[in-house]
C-alpha cells in the first residue's frame, strides 16, 4: 500500500511539528513544561489522515490496526505475570514500529510527511504500556485489599475500549496516569465518579491520589479541606476539596479512599 498525501489539521502548527519531530530523537524525555506544549499537538494528530490507493485513513484507525492489534494483548499478559511494565517489551516494540510501518508502505523517508505518523504511533504505544500497567497494578492492589470492583477484561479490544475503567459499589471511575485528564475536560464535565492517578510531591515523589465527584465523597464519608490544585500533594492525605476550571472535585490519597470504600461496602 502507498501513502499517496499526509492530511494534518489546520490547527497543527509549526510549533507542534517541531515538537512532534523532536520526540523521534528524544522520546519520552521532555522535561514539564515540554511536555506541556507537546501533549496538545500530539491530540491534534488524532484528526491527521493518510491517504492512499485505496481511500483515507485516519491516523487513530491505523495505528489501532497495525501496533495495538498485534501488540496489546501480549504486553498486557505479561503485565499480569507480573513483569512491571515490561519496559524492554515496550522499548522491542517500539523498535518495531517504524519496521513495521515502512513494510506496509506508511512510513516512507523519502515523504516527510509520513514521520508525523511515525511520532503518532510510538507516542500513543509509550502512552499506551504505561496506562495499562498502572491499571494493572490498580486492579492488582484492590483484589489484595479486598475492595470488590468490576471491570472488563483488559486482553480484548472490547474490554481496552470500554467506557470506564473500573466500578465499585456503583460508582464508574478512571485510572490516569497524569493530571493531563483535568485539562483535556476544560470544554466538557467530568464523566466519572472518580479519577485514579499520580501527582508529583515534594522531591518529585509521585504519590497516588483520587479525584472524586463530592457526591461520591459525601457518600463514603464527607469532610474536605479547600486548597488550589498546586498545592495537592503538601495536604495530603487530608481530604481535600479544589475547584479547578469550573469544576468542584474532591481529592484524597489513594490509601485513605480505599480504607473508606472498604468501610462502605461493610456498610453496605
Amino acid at each position: 500500500m502507498e501513502v499517496l498525501r499526509v492530511l494534518l489539521p489546520a490547527e497543527f502548527t509549526e510549533a507542534h511539528r517541531k515538537l512532534a519531530l523532536a520526540y523521534l530523537v528524544r522520546g519520552h524525555t521532555f522535561n514539564p513544561q515540554e511536555w506541556r506544549e507537546a501533549i496538545p499537538a500530539f491530540d491534534l494528530l488524532h484528526d491527521a489522515a493518510v491517504v492512499t490507493s485505496t481511500g483515507v485513513m485516519p491516523f487513530p484507525v491505523l495505528y489501532q490496526r497495525e501496533i495495538e492489534a498485534r501488540y496489546a494483548a501480549e504486553y498486557i499478559q505479561l503485565l499480569w505475570q507480573g513483569e512491571g511494565q515490561s519496559t524492554a517489551h515496550w522499548a522491542a516494540v517500539a523498535r518495531r514500529i517504524p519496521q513495521d510501518l515502512a513494510q506496509k508502505g506508511f512510513y516512507r523517508p523519502t515523504m516527510p510527511a509520513t514521520r508525523f505518523l511515525l511520532v503518532y504511533c510510538l507516542y500513543w504505544w509509550r502512552a499506551f504500556t504505561l496506562g495499562y500497567a498502572l491499571e494493572v497494578e490498580i486492579q492488582r492492589d484492590l483484589e489484595a485489599t479486598g475492595v470488590r470492583f468490576e471491570a472488563e477484561d483488559l486482553l480484548t479490544p472490547r474490554g481496552r475500549r470500554a467506557p470506564f475503567d473500573l466500578a465499585v459499589s456503583g460508582f464508574k471511575g478512571d485510572v490516569k496516569t497524569s493530571l493531563y485528564f483535568l485539562h483535556a475536560t476544560r470544554s466538557r464535565a467530568l464523566r466519572h465518579d472518580f479519577y485514579i492517578t499520580r501527582v508529583v510531591g515534594g522531591g518529585r515523589v509521585r504519590t497516588l491520589v483520587v479525584f472524586l465527584q463530592p457526591e461520591m465523597w459525601q457518600t463514603i464519608d464527607g469532610d474536605t479541606l479547600l486548597v488550589l490544585l498546586t498545592k495537592i500533594a503538601t495536604h495530603l492525605p487530608d481530604a481535600l476539596h479544589l475547584v479547578y476550571e469550573g469544576h468542584e472535585l474532591v481529592v484524597v490519597d489513594y490509601a485513605l479512599w480505599k480504607q473508606k470504600i472498604l468501610q462502605y461496602q461493610k456498610r453496605s
